[in-house]
């Protein structure tokens, strides 16, 4: 994919380049936008930026965690994007290196929003610098985090609605299980953000001004929210597996004791069958008219006896 080229003009105008012979000589700002890049633009960050062989490494082969790093030339920042179809990390990588700003990442920033409009809001009639840029970028990514993490409160909220005839726990836990899935995905994403924006509160070159030390302490506030949000669906999903845990054990105990009560009353009656099972020759009732019937009788009146008595303890 061509590398996309933006610039600020001396007149503080935002415009896009098609090379690097458009540009013209008195830019303010320059970016320089890599997306899924090919070896030969890859090779570009070497040949025509100079950065240092490590963070290349870092930027084209690996998802190295959310961190800024300062060489002597130039600062390299990384980011952390979700991935829509497995909540995994995809990384941004920023490298800041005087008026120029370039970015590498394999998926289009495009889809956080118009990022060039956002510049021009903030900064419609001064000089734009790395620095400012990245806190946008770095703006537009944490808020992209929102989708996700709403998504999630939606369904802790509505979980109820969707189980509410569900009358086995099979699918009610996989639910549960699914979404706490989700939540920690998340937290391995967002987590690490937060540690770097923590970071950056102490750079001296993302805190230059009063208006970037506002603009990423707004940063600050969204990811803290996101955050209370993942905690609160969190205790909320423990909160359900929990009840779930009471309510089982509460219908294994029920079960237990109506099954205990059950052999209760059936083992007087199994030591009276057991007793005329021995088929001995002389037992005195087995030539008795009516010991058979009042054997059943005796058996009767036991189980209805042992009835009553377990209804006036209140154990049925």
């Amino acid at each position: 994919m061509p590398i996309s080229i933006h610039y600020q003009t001396a007149s503080k105008e935002w415009k896009q380049a098609e090379s690097d012979a458009a540009i013209p000589s008195d830019a303010l700002f320059i970016w320089y936008d890599f997306v899924q890049a090919s070896t030969e633009e890859s090779e570009l960050l070497t040949t025509q930026f100079h950065f240092d062989p490590l963070a290349i490494e870092d930027t084209i082969k690996t998802v190295s965690r959310p961190k800024l790093k300062e060489y002597p030339q130039y600062h390299f920042l990384v980011c952390h994007l979700v991935n829509e179809d497995d909540y995994r990390a995809r990384a941004v990588n920023l490298f800041m290196k005087g008026h120029i700003l370039v970015t590498y990442h394999q998926d289009g920033l495009n889809k956080l929003g118009n990022i060039g409009e956002e510049i021009q809001k903030r900064y419609p009639s001064q000089p734009v610098t790395p620095a400012d840029v990245a806190l946008i970028i770095l703006d537009f990514i944490v808020d992209s985090y929102f989708e996700y993490v709403y998504h999630v409160e939606d369904e802790v909220f509505s979980f109820e609605d969707r189980h509410v005839n569900d009358t086995a726990g099979n699918k009610l836990m996989e639910d549960v299980f699914q979404i706490r899935a989700v939540m920690i995905k998340l937290k391995r994403v967002i987590l690490p953000m937060q540690e770097l924006i923590q970071h950056l509160k102490e750079e001296t070159a993302f805190t230059k001004t009063k208006k970037q030390r506002i603009y990423l302490h707004h940063i600050e506030d969204h990811i803290i929210k996101q955050m209370n949000i993942i905690k609160s669906a969190q205790e909320m999903t423990s909160d359900i597996r929990d009840n779930y845990d009471s309510l089982s054990s509460y219908r294994l105990n029920n079960v237990m004791k109506i099954l205990t009560l059950v052999s209760v009353i059936f083992l007087p009656l199994t030591l009276i069958t057991g007793i005329y099972g021995m088929n001995f020759l002389h037992m005195p009732e087995l030539q008795w008219d009516y010991g058979y019937v009042a054997v059943l009788v005796v058996m009767l009146l036991i189980s209805i006896g042992l009835i009553i008595y377990f209804k006036l303890k209140k154990w049925f």
